[in-house]
């Protein structure tokens, strides 16, 4: 189904088009009814079109907003008698800067004007929508007294395909209507974007994390078991009040989203415009159905000066659930006018802002961020990557210097190796990806080749420690040099004064992930004891050095998993 929104200056004849083209009347308020002007959005279809009707009035501009984002096409209204207005130009502009593919030009209540001024009319829209994407549109000449014009309009908004594009696997749905259905419950309107929605889906509502389920859905009026993006769809909720939801709140799958309230975009400023645009200013941002207050700063520049582009970092109120791609428009209250428009590039930024380099590009944002879990830039992105070892991506950069600073400790470490668990994160991953030749991981440390404990002669006092990792015997019981020697060489640890076999730190991390798998609320000294088989005089010293490695964090009395295990 193609999704087409209607777009012109009021009284142009936009809901008059739609009640001809489907033969339903999409002003369903009382005061619309009484005013003869439309106020808020009006939904119709017909056959494999969905309408999306907007007001034309100035003073209903964020209800024009809210009804333009995620369509397929504009149906684009212009009066013969007036021609081109004002809030014709803000629509055009609009449609423009929120990237609107396609269209068709209707030029309305034809029967009203003689032919010749109808020319005139055309040649000056035209000349108006050269080089935009309504450059070369169809313009049909109707009269809704006259079917055959209405037919012709509507073979032309047939010929438009819908969007099949996805940007990811995440579907989103931006509402603009909520209400509750006798006998349903919360039904919710809008058009599904990004991925395809099923019956059954667990949803959460953002803002408000309210989980939520997909009891039913339609589109045109007819159930569905599943809706591909860029469907006008009803949505049946179980477990959530209609009340609690609004229009401008999102619908997606809980765990997928990056919910952001800063985000680095591109900006296009309005060429008609009499000023620059710099940070100064009360803003209005707008995107998908939503509105909020933004604040703005420019990235590399002080100033837009008008019909010119840059980057900006925008920062909301409240988090979105927004995807590089997204496309918004600002405006400025003091002025009450559209300054601009642009793309998401990059959600949650965390570069500084004079080092801001966004793009929307995924490689980019991987060779800035040197190394990303892969979960992350899902999150981020909506992009499925494949990971460079294990669940994260290196950028080549980070790969190559990772390299090269793991070889320099290695062959500084001499026989004392390096602590693995002491590294860093993209250290540790980049360890898994060294060649055999390169280094060895004995004992949770890294040396070179002939370096490993293994290449060495055996040692009758490490063998006495490594028999009894978790109750070793007293050092006093040895050579004082030869303990310094084995500390030195990183085969044995010294731990308040406890000497252990540096194995045993790593048999305790596997402990501790087998009670943490059991236990994940935490676990107590004594249960960390008992699973080692010891003593507390030998356990605490063990939990201590697991907590100083990031492997478990202390919280009460209790330990939990540490950022590292």
């Amino acid at each position: 189904m193609t999704v087409v929104a209607t777009a012109g200056h009021v009284d142009h004849g936009k809901t008059s088009l739609v009640l001809a083209l489907t033969g339903i009347d999409t002003d369903r308020l009382a005061e619309e009814k009484r005013r003869g002007l439309t106020i808020d959005l009006g939904f119709a279809h017909v056959e494999d079109l969905s309408f999306v009707d907007v007001p034309g009035h100035v003073r209903f501009l964020r209800n024009m907003l809210a009804g333009v984002g995620g369509i397929d096409a504009c149906l684009f209204v212009i009066d013969a008698r007036e021609g081109w207005m004002p809030q014709t130009e803000e629509h055009f502009e609009i449609l423009r800067l929120l990237g609107v593919p396609a269209g068709v030009i209707a030029v309305t209540k034809c029967d009203l004007v003689d032919t010749a001024h109808v020319d005139e009319v055309e040649v000056l829209l035209r000349h108006r929508c050269a080089g935009s994407f309504l450059d070369g549109a169809p313009v049909v000449r109707t009269s809704v007294h006259d079917p055959n014009s209405i037919d012709e309009l509507a073979r032309h908004l047939r010929s438009i395909p819908p969007r099949t594009s996805t940007r990811g696997a995440r579907p989103r749905l931006w509402i603009d209507r909520v209400f509750a259905a006798a006998g349903a419950g919360t039904v919710v309107t809008g058009t599904l974007i990004d991925a395809t929605l099923s019956r059954g889906d667990e949803l959460e509502v953002v803002p408000g994390a309210v989980r939520t389920r997909v009891r039913a859905l339609q589109t045109a009026g007819q159930s569905v078991e599943s809706a591909t993006p860029g469907t006008r769809l009803a949505v049946n909720l179980a477990g959530v009040a209609h009340a609690d939801i609004e229009r401008g709140h999102q619908l997606v799958k809980p765990d997928e989203w990056w919910l952001a309230d800063t985000f680095d975009a591109t900006l296009h400023v309005l060429p008609g415009l009499r000023h620059a645009l710099s940070r100064r200013g009360n803003f209005l941002l707008y995107v998908g159905t939503e509105e909020l207050p933004a604040t703005i700063r420019l990235i590399a520049a002080e100033e837009l000066q008008p019909g010119t582009s840059g980057h900006g970092r925008v920062f909301l109120p409240r988090a979105l659930a927004l995807a590089p791609g997204d496309r918004f428009v600002l405006r400025e209250t003091g002025r009450d006018e559209t300054v601009a428009g642009g793309e998401v590039l990059e959600v949650d930024p965390t570069s500084r802002l004079s080092r801001a380099r966004p793009s929307v590009d995924v490689d980019s944002l991987i060779a800035q961020r040197g190394i990303v879990a892969t979960r992350e830039l899902f999150l981020r992105t909506g992009q499925v990557h494949e990971p460079t070892v294990d669940d994260v991506i290196f950028s080549a950069a980070m790969l190559s210097a990772t390299h090269a600073e793991l070889l320099d400790m290695i062959r500084s470490s001499g026989e004392r190796g390096v602590d693995v668990s002491g590294l860093d994160d993209a250290l540790r991953q980049a360890v898994k990806m060294l060649r055999p030749n390169a280094a060895v991981v004995e004992s949770g440390r890294l040396y070179a080749p002939d370096k490993a404990p293994s290449q060495q002669p055996s040692s009758p006092v490490l063998d006495a420690f490594e028999a009894k990792p978790f109750a070793p015997p007293s050092a006093s019981n040895f050579d004082r040099d030869e303990l310094r020697r084995l500390v030195q060489a990183g085969r044995l640890v010294s731990l308040d004064g406890i000497h252990f076999a540096t194995m045993a730190l790593d048999r305790a991390h596997d402990v501790v992930r087998q009670l943490i798998a059991t236990k994940p609320a935490g676990f107590s000294a004594s249960e960390f004891r008992d699973a080692l088989g010891t003593s507390r005089k030998f356990a605490i010293p063990l939990a201590e050095a697991l907590d100083a490695r990031g492997i478990t964090r202390r919280r009460g009395d209790v330990r939990i998993a540490g950022p590292r295990l």
